[in-house]
């Protein structure tokens, strides 16, 4: 599983990042390197989010102090699922952000020789 998401972190995320980041004229170097912050940020902050919940249920609830098996692959399946969805949520945000479309100009006056002759 662990080389899965080796994958996923060093050439395919990167790879997805940089082809939006060419369509849209943008650094493929930092929208690969936002893509994989993302995916490690959105990995460590739901298993860092699951250890407080443990350990607020030893607190409270007296849960048994060796972390359960089946609560430490609950975490480890949220985390990759979110740290999978990071990257697609982060292409989004930077694809709807980077299509800054500028309105044409108003056309330039057009000056008429007939006015210019009546006087």
């Amino acid at each position: 599983m662990f080389v899965l998401e080796l994958y996923f972190l060093f050439y395919r995320v990167p790879k997805m990042m940089t082809r939006l980041a060419r369509e849209h004229g943008q650094s493929a170097l930092r929208w690969s390197l936002l893509g994989i912050g993302a995916w490690l940020v959105a990995e460590l902050g739901v298993l860092i989010t699951a250890g407080v919940i443990y350990a607020l249920g030893v607190e409270i609830l007296d849960w048994p102090m060796p972390m359960h098996p089946g609560f430490k692959g609950l975490a480890y399946l949220l985390s990759l699922i979110a740290a999978l969805l990071s990257p697609t949520l982060l292409a989004r945000i930077l694809t709807r952000k980077s299509k800054q479309e500028f309105s044409s100009p108003p056309p330039p006056p057009e000056l008429s020789q007939e006015s210019d002759n009546a006087n």
